[in-house]
């Protein structure tokens, strides 16, 4: 069983990015936000230690820690500029709200919240 991670870590993980989420960049309430592990915990790359550093907490919203779940960053990355396809195929909703203009398409390449200001290796 994994242990909790403390109070003290939990406040300077949430302070990274001043409580936004490193990967969307929504804002997240500093009770109940999610600690994600950068390199994922069942990576065997990394030792117990490493997985642990501050420098691998990510604070994260909910909709971004399950999404991304045991991926690596560029896995995720990869999985997200999916979305478009797979919403284009599966809703009908979707699909109607484009042909009406109410939704547009973004189809730049993802960029990080935390990439975007600075601390791209997640300092």
């Amino acid at each position: 069983m994994r242990k909790p991670i403390s109070k003290s870590v939990r406040k300077q993980v949430y302070a990274k990015y001043n409580g936004h989420c490193a990967y969307c960049g929504c804002e997240i309430p500093e009770k109940g936000f999610n600690v994600d592990h950068l390199h994922c915990l069942r990576n065997y790359e990394y030792t117990e230690i490493d997985v642990h550093d501050i420098k691998n907490l990510m604070p994260s919203c909910g909709s971004c820690n399950r999404y991304k779940s045991t991926m690596d960053l560029e896995d995720f990355r990869k999985e997200l500029q999916k979305i478009p396809d797979r919403l284009k195929r599966d809703v009908c909703t979707y699909n109607i709200a484009l042909r009406y203009g109410m939704v547009k398409e973004n189809r730049e390449p993802i960029k990080f919240y935390f990439e975007m200001v600075g601390g791209g290796d997640g300092n």
